[in-house]
């Protein structure tokens, strides 16, 4: 049996991508920017990871790095009060949670967002999920690189003394299943509503379509 359970980011946990989608679109007003993320849009950006690298251009207009971090900040601020209204966890979440805590299995929320969205999506489930229960969370303070960069897994497997053939991991997108599976993890694919998926991912042995089930991840 794994040592190791490693939920891979935040959109394994809980569905925010249209969340996340309409808070991008106000902070764009609010800078004055006449551009909006349709869905089609922003599952094409979902496809590689990091809300910043999204604001590296829009369209033929390029802004500046001061102008990503404003944008990125006001986004951050919208998106917290949207998420006042309340979120709950995906499918199949806390029942895997809870069975390996009661067999001693360590439990990791391994992300490379910053420790601000980690709170703001601590307060959004506070009514079903205590984080307390997870044996490590990691944030952008604690790598160098961003995911797809392996960096943060590598880290996790440190600090929680296992090795990679010892965790199993759920990643949400195609990009971070693989960066789990480059430092020899086993990686589940638990895409959310807004993923682009192609019928080869969907049959391949590693591929969760409706609820995450402790017993198809934990062998």
């Amino acid at each position: 049996m794994k040592k190791a359970l490693l939920f891979g980011s935040i959109g394994v946990l809980t569905e925010t991508s249209e969340l996340q989608r309409k808070a991008y679109n106000e902070a764009f007003k609010l800078n004055n920017l006449e551009y909006t993320w349709n869905v089609g849009t922003y599952c094409e950006l979902l496809k590689e990871p990091g809300g910043k690298k999204r604001l590296s251009s829009f369209g033929d207009k390029i802004i500046s790095d001061e102008q990503v971090v404003k944008i990125h900040n006001d986004k951050q601020q919208i998106f917290e009060s949207l998420i006042a209204d309340g979120i709950k966890p995906r499918p199949g979440c806390l029942v895997t949670l809870k069975r390996c805590k009661e067999l001693g299995i360590k439990v990791g929320f391994i992300t490379t967002t910053t420790p601000k969205t980690i709170n703001i999506i601590k307060e959004g489930l506070s009514n079903f999920l205590n984080f307390e229960d997870f044996d490590l969370i990691t944030s952008s303070e604690k790598v160098s690189f961003d995911k797809p960069n392996p960096e943060v897994y590598k880290f996790a497997l440190k600090e929680l003394g296992i090795s990679p053939h010892e965790a199993v991991a759920i990643e949400d997108t195609i990009v971070n299943q693989s960066c789990a599976a480059n430092c020899g993890i086993d990686c589940y694919l638990y895409p959310g509503e807004y993923a682009s998926i192609s019928y080869n991912d969907m049959t391949g042995k590693k591929y969760i379509s409706e609820k995450l089930e402790f017993s198809e991840v934990i062998i």
